[in-house]
Parts: C-alpha cells; sequence; structure tokens
C-alpha cells in the first residue's frame, strides 16, 4: 500500500514536470530551450519507470502462466524501478537547480544593468584600440583616456588643446543609458553626471554613445539647465574626433576675430587704416612667372572679384582707401592683391554668377567662404594680402595745399565773374 502511495505521487509530479518542460521548451530560447529539452529527457524515463511500478497495484494477477510470471516480476522489481525513476528525477533535479540559479543571476544582473542605466553610468574604460584610433583622428590634441579625481567624477576622455586653450570632456555611455526607455528622450541623468564630470575637470562636455555598424549618426546639442551645453554624438570614434575638430574650428575663428577687434582698436589710436596688409615688392609678371598659372590667377585674379572676399576686405579695411586714406563710397572701391608672390593653396571651386557682369553668366571661382570655413589659416593668408583702393587714381585730398589753393583761386574767379555780371 505505502509502495502503491508513494509510485502514484511520484508520477503525478513527474508528469506535471514533464508538461512544464515541454511547454517551457516551445516557448523558450538557446540555453532555456536546450535546460528544458535536458530536464523532460530525464522526467520522461523517471515518469516511465514511475508508471510501470504501478501496473502490479491497478492490474489483477492474470491467468496465463507467462502473462503471471511477467506479473510476479514486475511486483518483485517495483522498489528497483522506483529506485530507477527517483534516480532520473534526481538527475533532472540536477540540472533544473543550476539553471534556475543561473536564471536568478541573470535576473540580478539584469535588474543591476538596468539601475546603472537608469543613473546614466559611463563606461568603466575605453579599449586602448580605441583610444589610440581617437589620438590618430586628433594629432595635434593631448588625448588622455580614463582620467579619475578624488571625488570619484570618471572622465572617460580629456582633449585637451594648446593652441585654442580649449579642454573637452567626453562622458562615454552605451545608447541605452543615454536614452530613456520607450523613446522617452535623453536621460536627464546622464546629462548631469556628464556636466558634473566636465565642471570637474574644467572642460566642456561631449556625450559618446558609440552606435553598430548599421547605425546612422548624428551630433546635436542636449537641452540643459547647466551653462555647459552638453553636446551628444551617436556615431563611431571618428565621428567624435570630427565633432571636437568643428569645436576647434569655431574657437579658432572665434580667435581671430578677437585679434582682428583688438588690431582695430589699437589701429584707431595710430594709423587710420585698420587693415595692414602683407605687402611684397615683387612684380606681378615676375611672381606669375615663379608659380602655377592657375593657382595664382585663383589668387591674384580671381579671389579679388569674389563677393565673399569682397565684402571681408570692406569691413576690414571701414571703406578707408589705402593709398590716399581717403574714405571709399559704398561698392565704390576695388580689391587689389598687395603681394603678387602668393597662391591660391585650396583647390575647392564653385560656380557664380558675379554681381560686376551684366549678363548672368556663371564663372568658375575658387570657393573662398568654404575655405574660411575649413581652412582657417589657408584663408587668412589670402585676406591679410588683400586690401581696398580706388577703381582708378585717387582724388585729391581736401588737406593737399596744392589743392586748397587750387580750390581758392576757383573760388576767386566766380567771384570775379559774379562781380562783373552785377556790374553790368
Amino acid at each position: 500500500m505505502v509502495m502503491t502511495t508513494v509510485s502514484v505521487l511520484a508520477t503525478v509530479i513527474a508528469g506535471l514536470i514533464l508538461m512544464i518542460a515541454a511547454a517551457v521548451e516551445r516557448q523558450a530560447e538557446g540555453f532555456g530551450a536546450r535546460v528544458a529539452s535536458e530536464v523532460k529527457y530525464w522526467q520522461r524515463g523517471a515518469f516511465s519507470l514511475f508508471f510501470i511500478t504501478l501496473i502490479p497495484a491497478f492490474i489483477s494477477r492474470p491467468t496465463p502462466e507467462l502473462a503471471e510470471a511477467v506479473y510476479d516480476s514486475l511486483s518483485a522489481l517495483a522498489p528497483f524501478f522506483l529506485l530507477l525513476g527517483l534516480l532520473c528525477f534526481i538527475a533532472s533535479l540536477s540540472k533544473l537547480i543550476p539553471a534556475w540559479r543561473r536564471h536568478q543571476a541573470q535576473r540580478a544582473e539584469a535588474a543591476r544593468r538596468r539601475e546603472i542605466a537608469a543613473r546614466g553610468g559611463p563606461y568603466p574604460e575605453l579599449s586602448a584600440a580605441v583610444v589610440h584610433s581617437i589620438r590618430q583622428c586628433l594629432p595635434d590634441m593631448d588625448v588622455q583616456a580614463d582620467r579619475r579625481d578624488e571625488q570619484g567624477n570618471h572622465a572617460n576622455l580629456i582633449a585637451e588643446s594648446e593652441q585654442e586653450k580649449q579642454r573637452y570632456i567626453v562622458y562615454a555611455l552605451p545608447r541605452e543609458h543615454l536614452h530613456r526607455p520607450g523613446g522617452a528622450g535623453l536621460n536627464p541623468n546622464a546629462l548631469n553626471r556628464a556636466c558634473n564630470v566636465a565642471a570637474a575637470f574644467d572642460g566642456r562636455p561631449i556625450l559618446w554613445a558609440p552606435l553598430p555598424q548599421h547605425g546612422t549618426p548624428q551630433g546635436y546639442y542636449a537641452t540643459h539647465d547647466s551653462e555647459l551645453r552638453p553636446y551628444v554624438v551617436e556615431g563611431k570614434d571618428i565621428h567624435l574626433a570630427e565633432a571636437i575638430k568643428k569645436f576647434e574650428l569655431t574657437a579658432r575663428s572665434e580667435r581671430r576675430r578677437r585679434e582682428a577687434r583688438e588690431a582695430a582698436r589699437a589701429a584707431e589710436e595710430g594709423d587710420p587704416r585698420y587693415h595692414v596688409p602683407v605687402r611684397s615688392e615683387t612684380p606681378a609678371q615676375r611672381a606669375r612667372q615663379q608659380h602655377d598659372r592657375e593657382s595664382w590667377e585663383r589668387f591674384n585674379v580671381l579671389a579679388p572679384r569674389h563677393p565673399h572676399m569682397r565684402e571681408v576686405v570692406e569691413r576690414r579695411t571701414r571703406l578707408l582707401c589705402d593709398r590716399c586714406l581717403n574714405r571709399l563710397p559704398e561698392e565704390g572701391g576695388k580689391v587689389v592683391p598687395t603681394d603678387h608672390d602668393h597662391i591660391c593653396k585650396n583647390d575647392a571651386s564653385v560656380r557664380m554668377v558675379l554681381d560686376e557682369s551684366n549678363e548672368p553668366i556663371t564663372q568658375t571661382m575658387p570657393d573662398c567662404g568654404q575655405c574660411h570655413y575649413e581652412n582657417p589659416e589657408l584663408y587668412e593668408e589670402c585676406v591679410s594680402r588683400l586690401t581696398l583702393v580706388h577703381p582708378g587714381e585717387c582724388p585729391p585730398s581736401p588737406d593737399d595745399p596744392e589743392e586748397q589753393q587750387r580750390q581758392a583761386d576757383y573760388e576767386h574767379r566766380q567771384r570775379m565773374a559774379e562781380l562783373e555780371r552785377s556790374l553790368k
């Protein structure tokens, strides 16, 4: 009776576990499916052995000798089959318990990762290959990796420019840490941490989220209450380097404008020429023979006619003629080179219609606007060799003694003519 009760319970339990394992095997994937398959395999064996032990208890003793012998054998071997079924049951549990423990560990790890993602945590460190690649992309900057301070602030990268006195603090983090779940926008905790790290290391915050191979790179400013405007780069390491280079170009342009304003203020105190160009005594014909003809003409012939260059030169000279220092009328001056021993070093060209032409015919001109943005050093070399003068001969200055004498003689003749007309 006890044997029968144990066999019934064992069979029912083995059958339930077998059905659960089969259902999990159909729904699970990967490792979970393999564990469910192994558990089902051992539970099928346990269920079969337990069921065999129930046969003598629920079937009457048969009359034929062979069937009677089988019946007696099953009754005698029932404890043995029960033991084998129990061993199969234990084997299935030996597969199930470690898998359950691994499942619990994975759930705990996933919860920990979700917590880190909610806090906007960065990568623990960057690989040496990534750091080496960024250093190659930014050869003119000092790049340091994984810097930490005493307060625990972690900067994944610090790129410092000695020339422009700029420092960029890169806060690298996975993309799932950067965005809220469900596309609800950027994670404010990540933005706050990046700004705090940038403030600790006295630099500009840049959040970098590496993208997979098929991702579309993008860069944009993030909305934040801090005075430090965090910039977000989603892309590869080369896209991060390009963003830093653009910030460098902007800082360089600002420095150029600041130096130009300071030079203008200094010039107002002395020389009335606000723009003092670089000059050369080399004749144009001789300089043309010494250089490539196309590059020479791009600067000496085409650049002075470029609307962008004309606008910049007029603004820098403040419409003062370089020869006579008299003021020119609006758009009444002529831009000329002061150093013919100079060539255009930018190969980019653009088709445009010049205002000086009466017919709308496009001409191939050097792309000075693009050069101003991408190659500020080359652009400055050209602008510093251009100036503004009168189209023809300069008119005499009102302060010239000869001009004053001629003006006095003219006024005397006018008064004598009026006197003669009045006497008549």
